[in-house]
């Protein structure tokens, strides 16, 4: 395991929770519709952090499908408990896929040339 990793995907996710609980009790997604897509970008970059932090031995293949599944399974997870949804679903949708593997990709070119810069 690769704790500094680790460690900084608990704080991302801390800082993640406390800006997504403050943005639904403030109606902040409603007043501001954007505010959707930084932290979908941010969930991104923290889930890969874990699964960076969490991954043995560096494979590709194998940490882009563990994020496709998990990025694509949230969206199935929104669907299910049916959020507020805008008359674009499929835009949303995808910009919300985008912006998740966006932050993936940052946190992946980080980890590949600090991290995995040897392999």
């Amino acid at each position: 395991m690769r704790m500094p990793w680790l460690i900084a995907a608990l704080i991302l996710a801390a800082a993640l929770a406390a800006l997504h609980s403050y943005a639904l009790d403030t109606y902040l997604y409603w007043r501001y519709v954007w505010l959707d897509v930084p932290v979908h970008f941010l969930g991104g970059v923290t889930l890969a952090m874990l699964f960076i932090g969490l991954i043995r031995n560096f494979h590709p293949k194998t940490f882009a499908l563990l994020m496709a599944c998990v990025l694509a399974g949230w969206e199935l997870f929104e669907l299910m408990i049916q959020t507020q949804r805008e008359a674009n679903f499929f835009f949303d949708t995808a910009l919300d896929l985008l912006m998740g593997a966006l932050g993936a990709i940052v946190a992946y070119a980080l980890a590949r040339y600090t991290l995995w810069r040897s392999a």
